[in-house]
């Protein structure tokens, strides 16, 4: 009775085969779900991160900034490389959709004896070369199971690598900003973390897979397996074996390991670059080198200034957010008095006015802050004494307020001078890598047209402009 009660091993592969392929009949339609709903989302969700991260840029600290930023960079080429793999994924599943398709309609394939417009030599060569539809069902279905593996496999050990680069690289720059290098921290860090694990992974190989298999002494050494396991210990905590490694393998072992291996450090790589210029694109202005005859470098202004869009309340941009520059209402004033906003950002201002405010109680406040600037228009300096300490929700900032007075001006262009950090020479260092100059200059150009002006009659007769002409004069004092 026991041996009629034990099922026969091959009995039982059977059946689980047959389980599974019924299974696999039922996933074909959740991986087009999957696919067309995750393409969707990931192709829209650098923007949405992009956002975010612009909104609370303002007020983030170095560590924050950190590791935000690098996170959106890794976080952002892997949308756009896993959106660019599903995209393939739908399309090798339409094309296997097809197929069958085309096989239930015609079972018997291509009818060679009805192809008119193909002589018998390319009848020959296709007949030689095509696949029947049976291989190529299954050559599309296995590309579009592989792909969806690989899909996985990348997004997990992507996420990974992002968690591990953010921690180094929030360390590394904590530990730079002390001592006014917080770049060289963060790069240092980074790499660091990149070519550890970069060396473990080849020392590991050049050790176990050619000198251990070469040399079979060496793998009964106590101190060569003990290096070996450090080694694989440092693999282990790099990265996820227990998720990666059972896809990686299986892909590897069924197809030819090296080009897998190849083509997967490939796409690791091409989705940090790729999250390297989607950041770029979305931070500046662009990423193209067209602009050679106007670019950033060229004096190209009026006076010492240049016209940005960061300078005029009315005129800022998503991209705008990310820069603490000194800002006027508009370009074109009409009034007496100019209002002056000049932005408070604690991760740059921070390390300067610990030096300017040692004091804490004398470190509170507009006074302090007022330390930071300095004012002139048209050459001419402006008190900052009465300006005035402001939150800016509008903008998400805040900072300092104040009006300057625009009495005995000519009307025409004008040049707002705003100095961040005025006491610094022009041979002073920097009080920290991240900034290439001691000191900051903005010049902002702005129009000045007061109202009574556009009330004057035209020399030639006509009223000046679109004002009507019942507009009344002001009244000479």
């Amino acid at each position: 009775m026991a041996e009629q009660e034990q099922r026969d091993p091959r009995t039982h592969t059977a059946e689980s085969s047959e389980e599974l392929a019924r299974l696999r009949d039922r996933t074909d339609e959740l991986e087009l779900i999957i696919s067309s709903l995750t393409t969707f989302a990931l192709f829209t969700l650098p923007g949405w991160l992009f956002e975010r991260f612009a909104d609370a840029y303002m007020h983030l600290s170095v560590t924050l900034v950190v590791s935000s930023s690098t996170a959106l960079l890794l976080l952002t080429g892997l949308c756009y490389g896993l959106g660019a793999c599903f995209l393939l994924h739908l399309l090798a599943r339409a094309y296997w959709v097809g197929l069958i398709g085309l096989r239930a309609v015609f079972p018997q394939g291509i009818d060679w004896n009805r192809t008119p417009g193909i002589g018998p030599l390319t009848r020959e060569n296709y007949r030689r070369r095509l696949p029947d539809l049976q291989s190529a069902i299954e050559r599309s279905d296995r590309l579009a199971s592989s792909l969806f593996a690989v899909i996985s496999v990348i997004a997990l050990a992507i996420v990974w690598i992002v968690l591990l680069i953010t921690l180094a690289a929030s360390l590394g720059g904590l530990v730079g900003s002390r001592f006014g290098a917080t770049n060289f921290g963060i790069n240092a860090a980074a790499l660091g973390l990149v070519a550890v694990a970069a060396g473990s992974a080849v020392l590991l190989w050049i050790l176990d897979a050619l000198l251990a298999q070469r040399v079979p002494a060496l793998q009964r050494a106590a101190w060569f397996r003990g290096l070996v396991s450090v080694l694989s210990r440092i693999n282990g905590w790099l990265v996820p074996q227990r998720l990666v490694l059972p896809v990686q393998l299986t892909l590897q072992s069924n197809t030819r390991p090296i080009i897998a291996m190849i083509l997967f450090v490939v796409a690791v790589i091409a989705i940090v670059v790729l999250g390297q210029f989607s950041f770029n694109r979305a931070v500046n202005f662009t990423v193209s080198d067209q602009f050679r005859y106007l670019d950033d470098q060229q004096e190209q202004h009026f006076a010492g200034a240049v016209f940005r869009s960061s300078f005029y309340e009315d005129m800022r941009h998503g991209k705008d957010r990310l820069r603490a520059r000194p800002m006027i209402p508009s370009f074109e004033q009409r009034g007496s008095h100019l209002r002056l906003f000049l932005p408070y950002q604690p991760i740059r201002d921070n390390l300067l006015l610990e030096r300017l405010c040692p004091g804490e109680e004398e470190g509170l406040g507009a006074p302090c802050l007022a330390r930071l600037w300095s004012v002139a228009l048209n050459g001419q300096p402006v008190d900052l004494g009465r300006f005035l300490a402001s939150e800016r929700l509008d903008l998400g900032m805040r900072g300092l307020t104040g009006v300057v007075p625009l009495d005995g001006l000519a009307p025409g262009l004008q040049v707002l001078s705003v100095t961040w950090n005025p006491h610094a020479g022009s041979d002073d260092v920097p009080i920290d890598d991240r900034y290439t100059e001691a000191r900051l200059d903005f010049d902002i150009p702005f129009l000045f047209a007061p109202e009574f002006e556009r009330a004057l009659p035209d020399p030639r007769g006509s009223p000046a402009g679109d004002i009507p002409d019942s507009d009344p004069l002001p009244e000479e004092s």
